[in-house]
């Protein structure tokens, strides 16, 4: 089992980034497509079709039949889509303005003893292994592929589920980055097709060296 997750008020890093997503999604939701955009692509479709029905059969039925058929598209499935994007920005921005106003996020505290790394073999993403005390292993997947820029650290945070969703940060590293033990990734891959695949933020009770020995 992992060390409590306690809350503590945002750094300037994080509150930066909420706030600065939020501007982005505010601004990507004042959608650019006006319906005079309606109006001028069914009278291009009206014109393309009228194109192709005319001239004989070419090159150039196919190009303007497929022109008209975009047009059309475009009026039929662009409202929908639209509507979608905006649900999801709207339920986001609740999300976000929430989170701001809390003024806190929730964290799990982890000063770990050493820590491995096995590279990913075919798509599967980076798994680090985490000896977060002693005895006790925490797996931390990066599939994608943005923990390594300042990861493999002993001290670090884990950030609650529902920040980590908003922002896509797994953690908060909090001293310098180590070079990891490395794990052979065809060795990782063996392993995963004997034992299984951890689960993300799995923990088990099992010693370090004993457990890279199964690698």
């Amino acid at each position: 089992m992992l060390p409590p997750f306690t809350p503590r008020p945002y750094n300037p890093t994080e509150l930066r980034l909420l706030t600065t997503l939020k501007k982005r999604l505010e601004k990507e939701s004042a959608t650019k497509v006006k319906f005079y955009h309606f109006i001028i692509a069914a009278i291009l479709g009206a014109g393309f079709t009228w194109i192709a029905a005319s001239i004989p059969d070419s090159f150039w039925t196919l190009l303007t039949g497929t022109i008209a058929l975009l047009c059309f598209s475009f009026i039929a499935f662009t409202p929908y889509e639209l509507y979608k994007q905006k649900r999801r920005h709207r339920t986001t921005l609740q999300a976000l303005d929430q989170a701001i106003s809390k003024g806190s996020v929730t964290v799990c505290s982890i000063r770990a003893r050493q820590i491995a790394l096995a590279k990913e073999y075919e798509d599967e993403g980076d798994l680090y292994i985490v000896e977060y005390e002693a005895g006790r292993i925490l797996y931390l997947w990066d599939t994608e592929y943005n923990l390594n820029k300042t990861f493999p650290c002993l001290e670090f945070e884990l950030y609650e589920e529902s920040f980590y969703k908003l922002l896509g940060r797994r953690l908060n590293p909090l001293s310098e980055k180590i070079k990891p033990v490395l794990i052979d990734r065809k060795a990782k891959w063996n392993y995963m097709e004997k034992y299984g695949a951890p689960g993300e933020l799995e923990t088990v009770e099992m010693g370090f060296e004993e457990l890279i020995g199964k690698f």
